[in-house]
């Protein structure tokens, strides 16, 4: 089956959630973190973490990258996320490297 490969930009659903667990303990809120960690063993068989990344500052969104089968993967991530992290995702059309 054909993947489509997906870029991801996400930022927090609510700066004021994780602001607020900065300012007291200097990181992403616990259940934040348990979220994260668990992220890639959540996902379909049809769906595969490229890779994603996150600057420090906050200045700029994150990037996630995922190659999927369906866009019910990226539903799924969206919904993994929900009430944390929001995202826009763009297909890539051409480009990258061909995976052996």
């Amino acid at each position: 089956m054909a993947t489509t490969t997906y870029i991801g930009f996400f930022r927090p659903n609510s700066d004021q959630v994780i602001y607020e667990a900065w300012r007291e303990t200097g990181a992403n809120p616990a259940a934040l973190l348990e979220k994260v960690r668990g992220f890639p063993a959540s996902l379909p068989s049809t769906c595969k973490l490229v890779g994603s990344w996150v600057a420090s500052g906050g200045e700029v969104p994150g990037v996630m990258v995922v190659e999927t089968e369906s866009y019910a993967d990226i539903q799924h991530i969206n919904q993994y996320y929900y009430g944390w992290l929001r995202f826009d995702w763009h297909p890539v059309a051409t480009g990258g490297v061909a995976r052996t």
